[in-house]
């Protein structure tokens, strides 16, 4: 929320989407947001609820490791919370339009180091990983290390905040620009 002023606003795409909290608040921030998750039930959760709040907003059900299939620039943003596969961060870079920006935030090799989870080391960043990922990008912001949920995430009960004591992330907010 804190970058919101800097992303160009028109089509996002929220990867691993779940039961939407960020696609819903980048609907309601006036984007047309499409979201990508495996889960049938989050996807028909998420489509019933977009209706219901009569957002811009459609969810597809996608099983991610095997491929975004996008195949052409044309989202300003793409966002992608607690999901990790790498095979897919080409077609991220692909999917942007010229000035569009991603926003990637999911577990650091710390996480798994210190608390077991993710319970595969492959699902978690190493360090600078993230940051090496896009290194064609203009990087608005970077950061590894701990982080805190909110107390609104702590009482909604955030399915992406698994450690409510904290939990080791890496973030990335970065804008194409060739």
């Amino acid at each position: 929320m804190d970058h919101l002023h800097r992303f160009p606003k028109g089509k996002a795409l929220d990867i691993a989407t779940g039961y939407g909290r960020n696609a819903f608040f980048l609907a309601e921030q006036g984007y047309d947001v499409e979201g990508m998750d495996i889960s049938e039930e989050a996807v028909r959760f998420c489509n019933a609820e977009g209706l219901r709040r009569k957002l811009s907003f459609v969810a597809r059900q996608r099983d991610l490791e095997k491929g975004l299939f996008v195949k052409e620039a044309g989202y300003a943003l793409i966002s992608c919370f607690y999901y990790l596969d790498r095979k897919i961060i080409p077609e991220i870079q692909t999917a942007l339009s010229l000035g569009g920006v991603v926003i990637y935030e999911t577990f650091l090799i710390d996480q798994h180091e210190q608390f077991g989870k993710p319970s595969r080391k492959a699902f978690c960043w190493r360090h600078n990983e993230l940051l090496q990922s896009f290194s064609g990008f203009r990087v608005l912001y970077y950061n590894e290390g701990m982080i805190f949920p909110s107390p609104d995430a702590l009482q909604e009960n955030i399915r992406e905040a698994p450690c409510s004591e904290g939990r080791w992330v890496a973030q990335l907010v970065a804008e194409k620009v060739n």
